[in-house]
């Protein structure tokens, strides 16, 4: 073992002290009386003891632990990456706050750090023929839930896919026409059935 694992639990369990989280220290394995011997231990004794190459301690790897934390930093790189391409395919601030969550000060420095530049005013709308276009390749894929994470998957394919476009739809237009479009076909079916 490294002598700085005693230097890094050293200084754990002294913060904890200091502010007054005992029961942190006991998470860490001292005894009541370890902790009142490490409160009282000078600067010299400090560094002595956190260089020491005998080892006070043992680590061990709780596996299951160790693998919920990797599922769950996969899951949030692939959010991350997402949320980046949903930023580059021109998603709203209403888009990336519904489904990430983000402010629109958030939003504005993802951008900035993206190199992303919104145009001001309205996005245009779309021609018949793309958003016909668009229209056909929702009903290919098309997920019942619109606010799932699976729907934004699919609407920004159709982006991209309408990417090579001369007036290419950004990401917020494509989810504004699909969210149109899947409105009025509810209303006519809900007005059929009435």
């Amino acid at each position: 073992m490294f002598p700085s694992l005693n230097h890094a639990l050293l200084t754990e369990a002294l913060y904890a002290l200091k502010e007054g989280n005992f029961r942190h220290c006991e998470t860490l394995g001292f005894t009541f009386d370890e902790m009142n011997s490490l409160n009282q231990l000078t600067l010299d004794q400090l560094f002595i003891i956190s260089r020491t190459s005998d080892q006070f301690m043992r680590v061990t790897v709780h596996h299951d632990a160790f693998q919920r934390i990797l599922a769950r930093s996969r899951q949030e790189i692939q959010r991350q990456q997402q949320m980046s391409r949903a930023i580059r395919l021109g998603a709203s601030i209403t888009l990336l706050s519904q489904f990430y969550g983000l402010t629109s000060n958030e939003i504005c420095l993802r951008r900035r750090l993206l190199g992303i530049v919104v145009p001001m005013g309205r996005p245009p709308v779309p021609d018949e023929e793309t958003d016909a276009e668009i229209w056909r390749r929702w009903q290919n894929h098309r997920v019942e839930n619109l606010l799932s994470f699976e729907a934004l998957e699919v609407m920004m394919q159709i982006t991209e896919a309408l990417s090579s476009l001369v007036e290419s739809p950004s990401l917020n237009v494509v989810w504004s026409r699909i969210s149109l479009c899947e409105k009025e076909k509810s209303t006519r079916r809900s007005t059929h059935a009435g």
